[in-house]
């Protein structure tokens, strides 16, 4: 159907205002680059006054707050049923927080680097072409549950069997959804560690752990036993004295050499879960290598006991235990479970909500993240830390900054 002329001159109008509006932006933006203490001295000026209408807005706010605290003494006004008591709640959380900054004595080099990202982040807002601008995300998995099913059987190598989980112990099934995508763990916190591509949360008892134990034990086995040489039977050497330092010195270089790089073990102790394909990867356990399995059929489970002894001093933590609702048939003898967590329970089912909310991709990632994949972006690894960071995130992240510049990252 040939094209008439008034909707050629309209695509060429739109293609040339497009233009224009990107070419504005880059001034925009290339105007705040150059000039950083008048991009500053605006955001002081507009928080200055955010905070005075907040303060202001205070006295009633509390009086209300404490009008319903009357009315329910036993409840927390961030659960009232009532949508504006929670969130004048909120508000006033955030006001306190704001005092206690306020009062806090502030490090230099931190105000400076949080300045200097929040400036960078009003930057990357004026530009709001590219920062609205929709990337390609073919590289998120769409494939159905039975299709990545088959595709985890092909890298296991055989099908799968079906657990049946049953436990005295550990009862409570977390739920696989956070209540805000913005409001999961976070790599600050250390509990889950995210490139964008793939999440990590890290299995309790792993490689690293074992080689943390047999260095400590082999440094105190090698001081101890040189003493006991060196005190108790020492003149039996005579002019052989330097055998136990022979001996016991190796002992001692090789326990500090593991202790001091145990992290390369570390990317063996993690379940994967890779927002590209849809499926998990479990950890290498001591004697059976990983295995895949698609996310849905990953379940956690908290502790209705603190069940599980330390090391230290043969006190208790809590853990939780990490299900996987299929596995391997290779795995003749043993069931596979694992231990994660060891913080409490509310950080553990924030860890699994995380992960289970990241791997849905009907949804951008959230802001809790952004640390994390900054992180990894500024190192230019992965999260295994064995090779380059991932190609298809690369273009949501400033070169230079090092900051996530887009409204949203996928």
């Amino acid at each position: 159907m040939p094209v008439s002329e008034n909707q050629l001159d309209h695509v060429k109008i739109t293609k040339e205002t497009l233009e224009y509006i990107k070419r504005k932006d880059q001034e925009r933006e290339d105007w705040m680059r150059a000039n950083p203490e008048e991009v500053d001295r605006r955001f002081d000026e507009f928080k200055a006054k955010f905070i005075a209408e907040d303060e202001k807005k205070r006295p009633e706010r509390i009086r209300k707050l404490e009008e319903w605290k009357k009315l329910n003494p036993r409840k927390k006004t961030i659960y009232a049923k009532d949508k504006n008591i929670r969130q004048l709640a909120l508000d006033e959380g955030r006001a306190e927080r704001r005092e206690q900054r306020n009062k806090e004595e502030k490090d230099p080099e931190i105000e400076k680097a949080k300045r200097t990202k929040q400036r960078n982040y009003s930057i990357y807002q004026a530009n709001s072409t590219k920062y609205r601008e929709r990337l390609p995300r073919d590289y998120l998995h769409q494939d159905s549950y039975e299709t990545r099913l088959k595709k985890a059987e092909a890298l296991n190598g055989c099908s799968f069997k079906t657990l049946t989980f049953k436990s005295k112990r550990f009862t409570d099934q977390y739920a696989a959804e956070l209540e805000s995508p913005d409001s999961g763990s976070t790599l600050e916190g250390h509990w889950v560690e995210s490139d964008g591509k793939q999440l990590a949360i890290s299995w309790f008892g792993g490689w690293s752990n074992l080689f943390t134990a047999l260095s400590f034990l082999l440094m105190v086995a090698a001081v101890m036993f040189f003493f006991v040489d060196l005190v108790v039977i020492g003149f039996v050497w005579g002019d052989y004295r330097w055998v136990p330092f022979a001996i016991y010195a190796p002992m001692f270089i090789v326990g500090f050499y593991m202790l001091k790089h145990r992290a390369i073990l570390a990317h063996r102790d993690n379940f994967y879960f890779n927002r590209h394909t849809g499926l998990v990867k479990t950890p290498h356990t001591l004697f059976r290598k990983p295995f895949y399995l698609p996310y849905e059929d990953i379940v956690c489970y908290g502790a209705n006991e603190r069940n599980v002894g330390s090391a230290r001093g043969g006190s208790r933590v809590f853990v939780s235990l990490m299900v996987p609702l299929k596995y391997p048939k290779h795995y003749r003898f043993t069931k596979p479970t694992f231990y994660v967590g060891g913080s409490n329970r509310e950080w553990d089912s924030l860890a699994y909500a995380t992960a289970m909310t990241f791997m849905d991709t009907s949804i951008p990632l959230g802001t809790h993240l952004y640390q994390s994949i900054e992180h990894y972006f500024k190192i230019d690894k992965d999260i295994t830390e064995k090779h380059g960071f991932p190609e298809e995130l690369k273009p949501y992240l400033d070169p230079v900054d090092c900051q996530v510049n887009r409204e949203a990252v996928w």
